[in-house]
Formats: C-alpha cells, structure tokens, sequence
C-alpha cells in the first residue's frame, strides 16, 4: 500500500504525477473524464509523440469532443505506471485561472490494472495492495459496477435509487460537484423546474453550447442500489438536460472512503453511514 497526498482546487482531487521521470506534475483525479489527458503546454514541452489518431468523447450534455491522441511518456504516481497506453492532448490554455496550473487529469483508464481508494478524510489516494484491497473487502460495501471502455476511454456506473423510487443508473464521476440529474426526472421526484425557489442559470460550455441548469435540493434520500446503507440523504442537485439518467459526484464520494477496482468491476464504499 502506497499512500500520496493531495489537494483541492474547489471540489476537484489534485494529485502529483511524475512525468518521463520528472515532476510533480499537478493532475486531477476525475472517475469522469474517460480518457486520460495531458496539456497541450505539457506536451509541447516534453515533445510528446502523435500517434495520427484522434479520439472523439461526449460531454454529459452531448456535444461531442475530439482530441489528439499520442504515445503516452512514463506517467507515475506512487508506483503505478502504466504502460503502452496512449493519452489525449488537451488545450487548457482557457482554462480558469485556479486551473491554469494543472498538467493533465487522470481517469480510470491509468487505474486499468490497479485498485486504489480515494481517502477524503486525510486527503490521500491510496495504492492497494492485494492484503490492503481485502482488507477493504472486509471492512466495507463492495458495489458492482459497469464498467465502459471505448478505446482508450473508461467509465463506471452504478444502480441508484432515487427518491420517486425508481432505480437510475449513473456515472461515478469525482469531475462534478453535485448529484447531477437529467431534467427529465425533475417532475417525478417532486421538482417544479419553473418554482421561483428553483434557481436557474444559463451559460456556454468550452464547446460553446448554451445550457440551462437548475439547482434546488432534493426532498428524500438517495441510495446505491446494491447498498442501501451507501446513501445522502436530501441532497443538493443539480438538473440539466444531459444523455445519461445522472451523476453522482464529490458530494456523494466524499462521505465515504471510496476504493475503485476497475479490473473486478466493483467499488468498495467503507465507512458508511447507517442507512437513512
């Protein structure tokens, strides 16, 4: 077991990554993003190799993102270094200004082969060993989850249950901040999006496309499906109209020490709460 700090830029983990051997390097840590990635200003100055390929993403709203892809340099962070991978490049030149620094983000795909848990409580990602990783077998609430891979790109999603009663499923993504739900589902769990209590907020995402989300706080309790005791009750949400059913973010990981196992398709939430 291997355990770095990190730290916080707002709601996001920021972890230090060694680059071809050099570093700290500032990356976020985002179950979110797919696919792993470096800053165009990194790259330039590491002289990163392309590959001729480009992969295309979506955003939750749908836009679709297309980014350069290149031959991964040794990326490593405590210990993990994974091999014959290729990453995108991103221009975070328009980034704001408390994100300038960052260097790249981590996504699932780096953790293909290796467990690890997010320790929110003493600000560490942990490396597990395979005594560590049952120990948290022992100890916690192992969760199924489906896990998808497009290319180089991979996300997790897990059954939850929503306060109308209905099981959605979501994606576990530390990249947002709040419980995340498509507009669709406002009126069954009781929300008027037109309620003056209801806040609104227009805005253009970085593809440039105009959204509106709503932001109110849920009456009830949102559940894991696989476990009840893994739940937040009334929490704070956020609607848009999005192509998943929702999101669960660091509101909802952040109660919890959160161990992800990609290769075994589970995650371990230890430290629950009773349920509520």
């Amino acid at each position: 077991m291997t355990e770095t700090p990190f730290d916080r830029v707002h709601h996001l983990v920021v972890v230090p990554v060694a680059v071809d051997g050099v570093g700290p390097s500032r990356f976020v840590l985002d179950t979110g993003i797919g696919l792993t990635l470096l800053s165009k200003s990194l790259c330039d100055a590491i002289g990163c190799e392309a590959t001729g390929a480009s992969f295309t993403g979506k955003r939750m709203s749908g836009q679709e993102v297309t980014v350069p892809l290149v031959d991964a340099p040794p990326l490593s962070l405590a210990g993990v270094e994974p091999r014959d991978d290729v990453v995108g490049v991103l221009d975070t030149s328009g980034f704001s200004a408390e994100l300038a620094n960052i260097d790249g983000f981590l996504s699932l795909a780096f953790f293909a082969e290796t467990a690890f848990t997010v320790d929110y409580a003493h600000s560490h990602v942990i490396v597990e060993s395979p005594a560590t990783l049952d120990e948290r077998v022992r100890s916690g609430t192992v969760v199924p989850v489906r896990i998808e891979r497009e290319g180089p790109s991979v996300d997790a999603f897990l059954r939850l249950d929503i306060p109308s009663g209905r099981t959605i499923e979501v994606e576990i993504d530390m990249g947002s901040d709040s419980l995340i739900l498509s507009e669709s589902l406002a009126p069954e769990v009781g929300v008027d999006l037109a309620d003056p209590d209801v806040r609104g907020v227009e805005g253009t995402d970085e593809t440039g496309h105009r959204y509106t989300r709503y932001f109110t706080e849920l009456s009830g309790v949102v559940r894991v499906t696989d476990a009840p005791a893994v739940a937040q009750p009334h929490p704070e949400v956020m609607f848009q109209r999005i192509i998943y059913n929702g999101l669960v973010g660091d509101a909802f990981l952040r109660r919890f020490t959160v161990t992800y196992d990609v290769s075994r398709e589970r995650v371990i939430f230890c430290d629950a709460p009773r349920a509520v």
